[in-house]
């Protein structure tokens, strides 16, 4: 019994070890990956996980503006566009917009921070419960133009994020909930 409990230790621990090393690039991308503040927080998809994330991005100590509905004329002197994604129904209700006004304003501000130089950083605290169809489209039109990811532990489930990161060669790191952005928000503007 002893040994049959040593050995499948072992085998989890293997597997622990490749997944993590497939879903988390190597180190040297982290090192390569460098944010400036100032930065701007906004939602895609109204939900209040930008909320989180700018709570986050405050506790981290780094320079930011929050506006969930920027506008990409409205980004100023921010060096890096931090983009939470999440689509919430009662958001798009209390905005009084629709995904395919979310939409083209995200590709308005992915367009704008691009011209700008800025660091894209996107971020998926939702999990599970802000993978749905809305938020899958703003998923899939943001994640692949991001310079960097940070997602919930249950956010991949379906492996999008995964995909992206590897199509693109984008960092990814997990966390297991809003408290544990902080960490590599620190790390992703060290330096600055």
């Amino acid at each position: 019994m002893i040994k049959w409990s040593v050995a499948r230790l072992f085998t989890l621990t293997a597997l622990a070890a490749v997944v993590s090393f497939l879903v988390s690039p190597p180190r040297e991308a982290f090192s390569q990956t460098k944010a400036s503040p100032p930065a701007v927080v906004t939602s895609l998809g109204q939900s209040l996980d930008a909320f989180q994330v700018q709570l986050a991005v405050k506790r981290s100590g780094i320079p930011y503006k929050y506006d969930a509905h920027i506008e990409a004329n409205q980004l100023g002197d921010a060096k890096t566009l931090i983009l939470a994604v999440g689509a919430s129904l009662k958001g798009f209700g209390d905005a009084g917009i629709s995904i395919n006004d979310e939409l083209a304003r995200t590709s308005h501000l992915l367009d704008a921070a691009k011209s700008k130089g800025m660091t894209i950083v996107v971020v998926h605290i939702g999990g599970e419960e802000r993978r749905d169809a809305l938020s899958n489209q703003l998923i899939e039109l943001a994640a692949p133009r991001a310079q960097y990811l940070i997602i919930r532990n249950d956010s991949d489930a379906d492996g999008i994020f995964t995909k992206i990161a590897k199509a693109g060669n984008i960092p990814v790191v997990v966390v297991e909930n809003a408290a544990g952005l902080k960490a590599p928000l620190e790390k992703l503007f060290a330096g600055s």
